[in-house]
């Protein structure tokens, strides 16, 4: 994408008029700037239910171009009392909050990467789907 903007940052300065290309001596000129958008994505792959262990796991593949990094979070069903869902997302490890919604994971920086998933549950009551967000900060 960076190459698309640079390119037509270049074919615009190339095609504007003679006099915007001032001489050494001459005090006049003019400055090129751009915006690059924050774009984040997560793509969930592969994964795989283990119904003795009552775990799934798989692959995520991060995608943030946020300079200030990005979060990570777990939207699900409200938990009951007995039920718990332990997370872990890359090495951070949670525990899934019984309100529906989990932050799991914080990056610092830019990233694209995959990150290997492993949901484990204990005393469900009803199935459970588990959705995974970005959110640039």
């Amino acid at each position: 994408m960076n190459r698309i903007v640079l390119g037509a940052c270049a074919l615009t300065a190339a095609t504007l008029p003679a006099t915007a290309m001032a001489a050494p001596a001459e005090s006049n000129g003019f400055g090129i700037s751009l915006t690059v958008p924050v774009v984040c994505d997560l793509d969930a792959r592969d994964f795989v239910v283990d119904a003795v262990q009552n775990s799934i796991s798989g692959y995520v593949e991060e995608f943030c171009n946020s300079a200030r990094g990005f979060q990570v979070l777990a939207s699900h069903r409200p938990l009951g009392d007995s039920e718990v869902v332990e997370l872990d997302y890359g090495g951070d490890y949670a525990q899934l909050e019984r309100a529906g919604i989990s932050s799991v994971a914080f990056r610092s920086g830019p990233r694209l990467g995959t990150v290997p998933v492993r949901i484990q549950a204990a005393g469900l009551e009803s199935q459970l789907a588990v959705s995974f967000s970005i959110t640039a900060i």
